[in-house]
């Protein structure tokens, strides 16, 4: 059965996956901004949606209501706050998620962060451009504390890795039950979110590998920045808006903070004239976590496959509005 279906990413790599592997289900058309969806979601059944580059609910009522055929909307990636999925559910349109499909992906660029970060990357390499030996102090991982905040699927694997470094591992999420999984994976302690704080003077690296939704918009602020230790650093591979800006900018200014990796930015791309990309404090990659070819083309067949279950009138996998 062919349908329309509607695709907004701005990313090369996921149109070619979802062309690839999505194409043969119906005549897909590629939206890389707000209006051309709006253009394009008159005549949509479906719509395939990727996060990154877009801002916090920006498919919002007013937008859906200019989708009477809309029925489904499915995330390309395990995140869904490009979407207001209570007003999607108010008019009827499912909204699933690809849960599982970039896991090794995101933790593997959450390690790569953390290294740079604790190695100072970009000060070494800048030393060999200017013709200099190794005089930057960088920081040794063995005997520290790592909290990863979200100890979800890609939170365990960023913990199972910490493990291999002989670091203590401390984890937040709602519920402070240190479970199986959890203890499984390296984790010796877990806090609720209300006690964030209290995890996060213990940590020397705070990793943020949580989702972006009412909750946790500006979850790290200046009571948390003012918690932490002198010189720890702060790793988010969630989302920018985890992080209030201005806070951040206030740490890094007092000197408290150690570093800030991020592969997420409060507007995507990052202006490149934006100061705090200059700040060699900072390390960026440019919100790359999913985008390994394993990752991309899973995420894409699992939105195939439920699309599939949508056509043949099936019980759809990971709805997150039901």
């Amino acid at each position: 059965m062919k349908s329309n279906i509607v695709a907004v990413t701005k990313a090369a790599v996921s149109v070619d996956s979802i062309r690839r592997v999505i194409g043969d289900l119906g005549e897909i058309t590629f939206c890389p901004d707000k209006d051309s969806l709006l253009a394009a979601l008159p005549g949509a059944e479906i719509l395939i949606v990727q996060n990154k580059g877009f801002p916090f609910r920006m498919i919002d009522g007013s937008l859906l209501d200019c989708a009477p055929k809309l029925k489904l909307i499915q995330h390309h990636g395990v995140m869904c706050d490009a979407t207001d999925a209570v007003a999607a559910r108010s008019r009827g349109i499912t909204v699933a998620v690809t849960s599982g499909s970039n896991d090794a992906s995101v933790a593997e660029i959450t390690w790569h962060i953390v290294m740079s970060v604790a190695k100072k990357i970009a000060a070494m390499q800048n030393s060999v451009r200017l013709g200099q030996m190794g005089d930057v102090l960088c920081t040794e991982m063995a005997g520290k504390t790592i909290c990863i905040v979200g100890v979800g699927r890609i939170g365990i694997r960023v913990a199972r890795a910490a493990t291999a470094f002989d670091m203590r591992v401390i984890g937040v999420r709602r519920s402070a039950v240190l479970d199986a999984g959890a203890r499984a994976a390296g984790i010796s302690q877990i806090f609720d979110t209300a006690h964030i704080n209290e995890a996060i003077a213990l940590s020397d690296f705070i990793v943020l590998a949580l989702p972006l939704n009412d909750e946790t918009y500006n979850l790290i602020g200046r009571p948390q920045f003012s918690a932490m230790k002198k010189g720890a650093a702060l790793i988010n591979i969630s989302r920018g808006n985890n992080v209030d800006r201005e806070a951040l900018e206030t740490a890094l200014r007092q000197g408290n903070l150690g570093g800030y990796g991020t592969d997420v930015w409060w507007v995507e791309p990052a202006p490149p004239t934006d100061p705090l990309l200059l700040d060699p404090r900072v390390y960026v990659t440019p919100h790359i976590g999913a985008e390994s070819r394993e990752a991309i083309d899973r995420m894409s067949l699992k939105a195939k496959n439920n699309i599939l279950r949508y056509f043949r009138n099936e019980c759809l996998e990971n709805v997150i509005n039901a």
